[in-house]
């Protein structure tokens, strides 16, 4: 059986994200957002949200700077 909030009457959060060719981080967040009221779990699931944005931020912030280092040193 399958959970209350697995409902695809308008559609897969899969296909929206491939659609908008969304990349793993920008997906699980739009995710986390968007069941978050369908799971009961409202205030946990937007607390994850908050923690995957700041991991998202941290992977682009050191992707910038290995650019930066790399583009200094001729790479």
């Amino acid at each position: 059986m399958k959970p209350s909030h697995y409902n695809n009457n308008n559609g897969s959060l899969y296909k929206f994200a491939e659609d908008n060719n969304l990349n793993a981080w920008e997906f699980d967040i739009l995710k986390r957002v968007i069941r978050c009221r369908k799971k009961g779990a409202f205030i946990e699931d937007l607390e994850k949200t908050k923690y995957v944005i700041d991991l998202y931020l941290k992977e682009y912030e050191d992707k910038i700077k290995n650019r930066v280092a790399n583009s200094e040193h001729g790479c």
